[in-house]
């Protein structure tokens, strides 16, 4: 089984394997994401009413103000990856309380695909990818 692995920076620690979901777009708050069921609601948004929870969100930055932190309030990812870090990132990983990573040496977007499979280590800095149907 073929892996790929990228380092980069802990914006929250811990450890965490799971199903990937990409945001082809960036990714806005406040009114355009529901915590409770845990997806975003931007109209015209690839990912609207697609399920984030328990799966490692991986995005480019988010869009727009304060209200990104509602991705860490109630359904939550199993981990955040994303490749421009932002006080909004850290603020929304430091209220989820899930593994975080941002500032690769390599842009995770060019490999991860939604339902690669996702193992998240912020404790020692990388993430590795195994492509969905390797086994």
């Amino acid at each position: 089984m073929e892996k790929k692995r990228i380092y980069g920076r802990c914006t929250y620690p811990g450890k965490v394997t799971a199903e990937a979901l990409v945001a082809p777009k960036y990714l806005q708050g406040f009114t355009n994401v529901n915590p409770i069921g845990g997806y975003t609601t931007e109209r015209n948004h690839p990912l609207c009413r697609v399920s984030y929870t328990d799966k490692v969100l991986v995005f480019y930055a988010p869009r727009g103000s304060g209200g990104f932190l509602a991705y860490g309030f109630g359904a939550k990812p199993a981990a955040f990856v994303h490749t421009k870090s932002s006080p909004l990132t850290v603020g929304c990983m430091l209220q989820a309380r899930v593994p975080g990573m941002t500032d690769f040496d390599e842009d995770p977007l060019k490999y991860i695909e939604t339902g690669d499979t996702v193992f998240v280590n912020a404790d020692e800095g990388y993430i590795e990818i195994t492509k969905k149907g390797n086994s």
